[in-house]
């Protein structure tokens, strides 16, 4: 490449000195006479053997431009001269971090404070889309003040994009620094520079390349993708424990093992930081300057001790990968010679199904209902995490127990069902585990051991053990990772979830959970199975304390665990649960990136939209999950999103499609009861749920039943099932106000006022919008209008605009006397479908003789007892205004 006589002019840039070159150009030091500032420019010279580069520059300038952050250096103009374009840069008065590192002896907090800077550079242009693939030490500068500049993004891409600039038969990236699926031309995000960032900080910390200096780009590249780095303390032994632990995960093999991302690295950095600035000991270096032993040495006596056929099969690569010329392998900073791999066939999908009737289920003792816990905690942990294998839910595949196989089969839609069961003799029980194909129900393959009652961890391991023999296709992705929990505190653990569901004795479960993450807080399915608890007893009792609980309970999770999809998952239930909407949108970019089976990311964030109220993004959400997998719960989903967003018609056509698959499941006529209560239908929701049984339906319609009854005026009906709910939700504002309601409406003043005083009195240390709107509601009854609407007040931006919330408020408006106020509320909930026979109702008879009500009563004659009924669509926020997953 000739460079230009210097000095020179670019534009307005008169250009100085060289500073230094590179694959695509030239940069030189210049000076802006306009603004009388130094710059670097970087100029690209006319290539006639590259039919992109002037594209590539032009790109790269496109993406410097969205790169706006004090640790990226920063584009300032772009000049297109007939001699070729050049970028005008942010000049940078320092050096490469490689020249850096051998010009001083930096002590390991500098080292960590520059690496955490470059993770901040990192985590802007990932939140852009942009990846870097070519992070290395020269392309990382310094300058004099200590402050890290990322630059080069020459072969930089936005991973969302498929430009097809880097497709001339090579692989860009720089062979030594590059990611496994970068080195095999694979789909790359942001955790490809990761890997990158691990080499580069590894070199920083250990003073060596992770994969040796062997001067053989193939050699190296062979150890990228398929053998083991370094161990870093075994050349670095003075570092810190969990900075090891932080290289290896930055350093691994799989982009899902990998940190989720460059900020959760630098969080990481900074608690190393905080460690060792209130420690004594002085790190003033991090490699020993005497030690013998190499990173190349490592893997030449690995060599030596492989078998000849590895040997001979690496030494064929090589000469293979020769005849390609090396001009060819270096082109463009670029390789060629790593093959890339086959597109993976689709994953297919596994149930476990639980065929107990609920007989058996009776004459199993405690001991056997426990090991067969046991065994699907070891079934689960098997299944999670093997190539080519997506696990269905065991929420999902549960809520099916005890039903014939047919029935579980079509309501899951799996490829592949496996059903254990548990013969049991005196202290022990025969295990059998049957593969089924789902399509035909005929068995596959079999396997079978006997499980001993008492030896929790023992059964566990066996179960595994024929689990693997049984899907030798589908072989475990990594090696199995201890439970990290003693014999004793499993058999605890298996306990209280034996005792999951049980209501009445939920904070019980919750204090001994929260004793036992004292002894075992390294074991994931904790996390899992306390929020499922503290929400499920929150929605149930209505008490409001799962936030706060929950909250503390997964701050105490050890930070091994912050990267996996049980506190993951766990994370992003309390996010919603709490409306933390920031939060939750960045936990499912988390799950999105590590979960396998993307129907469940899709899954969980339908579950999101809806909190939220946006019930068209749930829908569509929803609908993503729907085309990788049909299923019964995923079809309810769709439903409640249809019902919740006002459109009913389609709501009970998703309804019908879920009954074809599952005829005797609770979870469609629960929606379609709820839904018929809106319309106005109560007697239909009387019917639905009366035949499915009081004692077989869940709390929200147990809720729904009561306020059918209410509405139908069947006070006697009515209060005996909100005497029902209280019992089993005794923190249940709502219950105590519509005993309010019942009371006031016979005359009952009295009565009236102590439920509202009940009320008031269980959710007055509530905070949350719902508390503040039951309290609102309470304070309405007893007469206290001032303090009823200075709640509401409150509500206003964090209150969802739904049908739920504005019905409360009609009626908190209705009782205080604003009629103008209630008025508004009452079209709302109109306009979204709410039957007018719910405000057929003593409190609101007023509205039958005000003139000002003579629009809205024409446009729903049933709102005093007429016989028209309104017919726009409706949804069930009202009736149904929680979900649970």
């Amino acid at each position: 490449m000739q460079s230009e006589q210097l000095p020179f002019y670019i534009g307005r840039y008169h250009a100085t000195a060289r500073l230094g070159s590179g694959g695509m150009g030239v940069v030189y030091l210049a000076t802006d006479e306009r603004l009388n500032r130094r710059v670097a420019i970087k100029k690209l010279l006319r290539n006639p053997n590259s039919s992109n580069a002037d594209e590539r520059i032009r790109r790269e300038a496109l993406l410097l431009a969205q790169l706006n952050h004090s640790n990226i250096v920063q584009l300032y103009d772009v000049v297109d001269t007939d001699n070729g374009i050049a970028l005008v840069m942010e000049y940078v008065d320092g050096c490469s971090l490689d020249r850096w590192q051998k010009e001083r002896s930096p002590d390991l907090i500098l080292k960590l404070q520059l690496i955490k800077q470059i993770c901040s550079g990192l985590t802007r242009a990932h939140s852009a889309g942009i990846i870097h693939r070519d992070l290395k030490a020269e392309n990382i500068l310094v300058d004099n003040s200590g402050t890290i500049k990322i630059t080069d993004f020459g072969i930089a891409k936005n991973w969302q994009e498929d430009s097809g600039l880097t497709r001339e038969q090579h692989v860009a990236g720089s062979w030594g620094a590059m990611s496994p699926e970068q080195a095999q031309g694979k789909p790359l995000d942001n955790r490809s520079d990761l890997f990158s960032l691990g080499v580069l900080a590894y070199r920083l910390l250990c003073g060596q390349n992770p994969f040796g200096d062997n001067n053989s780009p193939y050699v190296v590249a062979d150890r990228i993708v398929k053998q083991p780095h370094v161990p870093p303390a075994r050349l670095a032994p003075e570092l810190p424990p969990q900075l090891c632990q932080l290289l290896d995960l930055l350093l691994a093999k799989k982009p899902e093992q990998r940190p989720i991302n460059a900020a959760a690295v630098a969080t990481e950095l900074e608690a190393l930081l905080s460690q060792l600035r209130g420690s004594n000991t002085s790190f003033t270096r991090t490699h020993s300057l005497t030690a013998t032993v190499t990173a190349e040495n490592f893997y030449q006596h690995r060599e030596q001790e492989a078998p000849r056929w590895r040997r001979l099969q690496i030494a064929a690569g090589i000469v293979l990968g020769g005849a390609l010329g090396v001009a060819a392998l270096f082109a463009g900073s670029s390789m060629n010679w790593l093959p890339a791999t086959e597109e993976p066939a689709p994953s297919q999908y596994i149930a476990v199904l639980e065929v107990a009737e609920s007989h058996e289920e009776q004459s199993m003792s405690r001991e056997q209902r426990l090991l067969r816990n046991n065994v699907h905690s070891a079934l689960k942990q098997g299944l999670s995490n093997r190539d080519g294998l997506n696990l269905i839910s065991f929420a999902e595949s549960h809520k099916l127990h005890g039903q014939p196989i047919a029935a579980q089969a079509n309501s899951l839609n799996a490829d592949l069902l496996l059903v254990p069961t548990l013969d049991c003799v005196r202290s022990s029980c025969e295990l059998s585990l049957e593969l089924l194909d789902n399509d035909t129900l005929a068995v596959i393959g079999n396997r079978s051991t006997r499980l001993s009652l008492d030896e929790g961890l023992e059964s566990r391991a066996r179960a595994l053990h024929q689990l693997n023999r049984l899907l030798p296709d589908f072989p475990a992705n990594g090696a199995e990772q201890s439970l990290q929990i003693s014999a004793e505190n499993y058999q605890r653990y298996l306990e209280i979830y034996e005792r999951r569901a049980d209501e009445l004795h939920q904070p019980e479960l919750l204090d001994q959970m929260d004793a036992l993450q004292q002894k075992a807080s390294n074991f994931a399915p904790l996390y899992e199975l306390y929020a499922h608890i503290v929400i499920d007893h929150d929605l149930n009792s209505r008490a409001a304390e799962a936030v706060d609980r929950l909250r503390n309970f997964l701050q105490r999770a050890p930070a091994a665990l912050v990267n996996t999809p049980q506190l993951l998952t766990s994370e992003l239930r309390l996010a919603i649960h709490a409306n933390d909407p920031s939060r939750a949108q960045a936990l499912l970019s988390r799950l999105e990136l590590i979960l396998p089976d993307k129907a469940r990311y899709h899954e969980l964030s339908a579950m999101y939209q809806d909190q939220r109220g946006n019930y068209d993004l749930a829908l569509a959400e929803i609908n993503k999950a729907l085309q990788l997998r049909t299923s019964y719960a995923y079809l309810i989903i769709k439903a409640l999103a249809e019902t919740r967003g006002g459109d009913m018609a389609a709501a009970n056509q998703t309804l019908q499609e879920a009954i074809e698959l599952n005829s005797d499941h609770i979870a469609a006529v629960s929606l379609l009861a709820s839904n018929q209560l809106d319309l106005g239908n109560t007697g239909e929701t009387v019917r639905l749920l009366s035949e499915v049984g009081v004692d077989n339906i869940g709390s929200l319609d147990l809720y729904n039943l009561c306020l059918a009854y209410y509405i139908e005026k069947q006070y006697s009906e009515a209060r005996g099932c909100f005497d029902r709910v209280n019992q089993l939700s005794p923190k249940d504002a709502e219950a105590y106000l519509y005993q309010a309601e019942i009371a006031y409406e016979l005359n009952q003043h009295e009565t009236a006022l102590n439920f509202a005083r009940r009320a008031l009195r269980v959710s007055e240390d509530r905070d949350d919008w719902e508390g503040l709107l039951m309290q609102a509601r309470a304070y309405a009854e007893l007469g206290q209008p001032e303090k009823a609407v200075e709640n509401l007040i409150k509500i206003r931006r964090d209150a969802p605009d739904d049908l739920y919330t504005n019905y409360a408020r009609a009626q908190v408006y209705i009782t205080t006397g604003d009629l103008l106020s209630a008025k508004a509320h009452m079209r709302k909930t109109l306009e979204h479908g709410i039957s007018p026979i719910w405000y057929y109702t003593p409190r609101f008879a007023k509205i039958c003789s005000i003139p000002s009500f003579n629009d809205l009563r024409q446009q729903y004659p049933g709102l005093c007892g007429g016989k028209g009924k309104n017919k726009k669509k409706g949804n069930s926020q009202l009736a149904l205004n929680g979900t649970q997953e």
